[in-house]
């Protein structure tokens, strides 16, 4: 346990390097630790000792350890902080009309990549949590087809197909309405694991022949359980972590499922110091945020960076570019959900 003192000199020391990365001696604290030098180095002694602060080789200055950036991250970090002198840039930014969702994301982490300098993530909803609210076939051609998914009656996939050569016209409109009867209003994660047990069995009461037809779920409904993950700064890793780590953030199922396990089901923002299980992340911070997307749950906003980033600064920048997005959000289902259209009678 640290003193209050202590406490006030390690969280001066991670600003201060934080900001100029260069190691903090006594006589810079003096003007904010009314104390004398020998006292300040002093507590920076102790908290040397419990392993809080690394003296630099260079110099006989101090600077934070891992577990002093935790420590901090842990017990001084303000959360809610917003940066103000940032909204206007990020306002401006969403300042357009979105045609889809994914294009809503792609404006949150490539505004906070170009605030930030790090890389960023966003998740969509886990996708086990949705629920197929419609489905439709699109023929396209003598021997392709569409299979177009609706989600949380909202976010929509496709899955372009091959129709296979033993199907007639009347084989898709089968497909097409088991997958509607057994299927809809179901989440994926039940859908996923009725793929699994039932449909075998009742595909042979559907279909004449079942050749290919099993291979042809499996296909079409591949691109639902995937993570939506969409990222910016990603080359920004190539400055502070392995090229693990860039390659990483290049598979959604890994990347999402480490996001995911950095926070609380209960929690709305975390900040991992260093303690990844992946490997390529464990020197790395994570600080996570989530986001209301309407009616259908929460996202994720992430940003990845390196241990001796600005904390307060990227929080806050973090918090401005959420609250932007989550508005922008709010606005983009409510038109979905509204009926804008005027109809005009003779």
């Amino acid at each position: 346990m640290i003193t209050e003192r202590q406490n006030d000199i390690l969280n001066l020391i991670v600003e201060l390097f934080t900001q100029t990365q260069e190691p903090v001696g006594s006589k810079s604290l003096q003007d904010v630790i009314k104390s004398s030098s020998a006292t300040i180095r002093n507590d920076m002694a102790a908290l040397e000792r419990q392993g809080l602060l690394e003296k630099a080789h260079t110099s006989s200055g101090r600077m934070p350890s891992r577990a002093g950036y935790q420590y901090f991250a842990q017990h001084s970090l303000v959360l809610d902080r917003i940066s103000e002198s940032e909204v206007y840039e990020t306002v401006k930014n969403f300042d357009r009309e979105f045609f889809k969702l994914e294009d809503i994301f792609q404006e949150a982490v490539d505004t906070l990549a170009n605030l930030s300098g790090y890389t960023i993530v966003a998740l969509d909803v886990e996708p086990s949590h949705q629920r197929l609210t419609a489905f439709d076939i699109v023929v396209l051609g003598s021997h392709t087809a569409l299979a177009v998914f609706t989600l949380d009656e909202s976010n929509t996939i496709t899955s372009q197909f091959r129709i296979p050569k033993n199907f007639l016209q009347e084989d898709l409109i089968r497909l097409r309405d088991m997958i509607q009867d057994r299927f809809l209003g179901q989440t994926v994660l039940d859908i996923h694991y009725k793929i699994r047990t039932e449909i075998p069995q009742i595909i042979q009461r559907y279909f004449t022949t079942t050749d290919n037809v099993l291979d042809l779920f499996d296909h079409i409904f591949s691109e639902m359980f995937e993570e939506k993950v969409v990222v910016a700064g990603k080359v920004n890793l190539l400055k502070f972590a392995h090229s693990e780590a860039y390659h990483l953030v290049d598979q959604p199922r890994k990347i999402a499922l480490e996001i995911r396990e950095s926070i609380a089901e209960d929690q709305m923002q975390a900040v991992r110091v260093a303690d990844s299980k992946e490997p390529s992340l464990s020197d790395l911070t994570l600080i996570t945020s989530k986001f209301l997307i309407p009616y259908r749950g929460f996202g994720m906003l992430t940003v990845i960076g390196p241990v001796n980033l600005d904390y307060q600064k990227v929080v806050s920048q973090l918090n401005v570019v959420n609250r932007v997005l989550t508005m922008k959000l709010i606005d983009f289902y409510r038109y979905l959900s509204s009926n804008h259209y005027e109809v005009n009678e003779a």
